[in-house]
């Protein structure tokens, strides 16, 4: 484990409860990056950017005037127009691209966005764990308190589906407290799991924000990204009956288009809402970067007249399985993801080194396997454990799994799976003696 840097003793209390060394991707990459690994981690993609993504960058850049200057803060308008018409299907209605759009500096952004704009000090989120590791710091920051509820496995005797991992409606319910829970957050498809939510499942968590009246975030970036294995559809959750009005939904180009780099997203919701959100953004980014704007909404323009986003969907089901055999191959069975481009696997194959040195300095089964696959199979995964709150409940489902990225090239994917096999095979060898 690496030292932690210096905090000054004058930071804010809230910081408290974060990692003065980073993020679990910062951990991994470096460790990476030490070891020559390659990085199934961190989840952006290596594939080929299309052409006609780079060409719509270039021509916005390439630009002169205006388009090197600020505009209008609430969203470049050509990209609010794009959006509105992107969204008229899946929403069940046309988005005023004026009033109800707001872009934002990714994702990440429009999430500490939504938190700073509706929390007040002790109000609660109910999160659904294994979540992504921005959402209870988002929530921390905003003064608010992170309340978890756990998707677990269910038992089956057929290899795992995310479909198989389950929500309790029971448990959501128990920790809504009236008055103090202000918020709902749902993330669809479901990063790490891969788990593309039923209608049964999304309105049983309508239905408690209707009886509570909680807002409700829904994190829907990997919305392009369903196969056609999945038990559902991507249902957006703002489309539900009556959900429209308490929702806001959060969108990427990055994971919609290949380009994280890019850092481009946005909040869809109410006047209302968007108003509310928009009045932290001002005064946080102000605006996002004009140029990319204009690409992105020449992007979408692209997708919605061509094959893009089928072609898309096929290119990483072959990906995604092709990820899939190589960890059934040696030993590390994967739960089928239905959307968005991770595999968790389970590791109870992957010696683990109990000793008390190594258990002081990496107290959590996840995290010591995953320096080991790092260190010595020369692949790397990221630790669930890292997207789960230690001191609500047990990590014992965390502590036997990896997830591992697949939104790489097909020869990325298949060194790792030649590492992997050499590193098992190794193992087999020295057991035998």
């Amino acid at each position: 484990m690496r030292p932690a840097p210096a905090v000054s003793a004058k930071a804010a209390r809230r910081l408290a409860s974060l990692d003065p060394r980073g993020s679990v991707f910062a951990e991994y990459t470096a460790l990476a990056n030490a070891h020559g690994a390659v990085n199934l981690g961190q989840g952006f993609p290596t594939l080929p950017v299309p052409a006609f993504i780079t060409a719509a960058a270039t021509k916005a850049v390439a630009q002169e005037g205006l388009m090197h200057q600020y505009t209008r803060s609430e969203g470049h308008v050509r990209l609010a127009k794009a959006l509105s018409d992107y969204y008229v299907q899946s929403m069940g209605r046309t988005l005023n691209p004026l009033t109800e759009i707001l872009t934002t500096v990714g994702a990440s952004e429009a999430i500490s966005s939504i938190m700073q704009a509706f929390l007040d000090p002790g109000d609660e989120v109910i999160l659904f764990q294994p979540y992504y590791d921005c959402y209870p710091a988002a929530v921390t920051l905003a003064g608010g308190v992170p309340v978890v509820v756990s998707l677990r496995p269910q038992a089956t005797t057929a290899p795992l589906t995310s479909h198989d991992w389950k929500l309790d409606t029971d448990e959501i319910r128990s920790k809504v407290k009236p008055g103090i829970t202000k918020m709902i957050l749902i993330n669809n498809p479901h990063n790490p799991i891969g788990k593309v939510f039923t209608r049964e499942e999304l309105e049983a968590v309508a239905k408690i924000a209707t009886e509570f009246d909680l807002l409700v975030l829904a994190d829907e970036v990997y919305e392009t990204l369903v196969y056609e294995d999945s038990v559902s559809p991507l249902i957006k959750f703002a489309s539900l009956p009556g959900m429209y009005e308490r929702t806001v939904t959060v969108g990427s180009v990055g994971k919609m288009f290949g380009v994280t780099g890019w850092k481009i997203g946005w909040a869809l919701g109410s006047p209302e809402i968007t108003r509310a959100i928009w009045l932290v953004h001002q005064f946080v980014p102000f605006a996002v970067a004009t140029p990319l704007q204009e690409a992105a909404a020449a992007c979408l323009d692209h997708a919605a007249s061509s094959t893009y986003f089928a072609d898309t969907v096929t290119e990483y089901a072959a990906l995604r399985d092709r990820m899939m055999m190589h960890l059934k191959s040696v030993g590390l069975p994967p739960t089928l993801p239905h959307g968005g481009y991770f595999i968790l696997a389970d590791t109870s194959r992957v010696p683990d080194d109990t000793s008390a040195a190594t258990l002081a300095e990496h107290p959590r089964r996840d995290y010591r396997v995953c320096n080991r696959l790092t260190i010595e199979a020369g692949v790397t995964a990221i630790p669930p454990s890292a997207f789960y709150d230690p001191n609500a409940g047990s990590l014992e489902v965390p502590g036997r799994l990896a997830r591992f990225a697949f939104c790489k090239s097909e020869e990325m994917i298949d060194d790792a799976g030649g590492k992997l096999a050499k590193y098992f095979s190794s193992l087999e060898t020295q057991s035998s003696f």
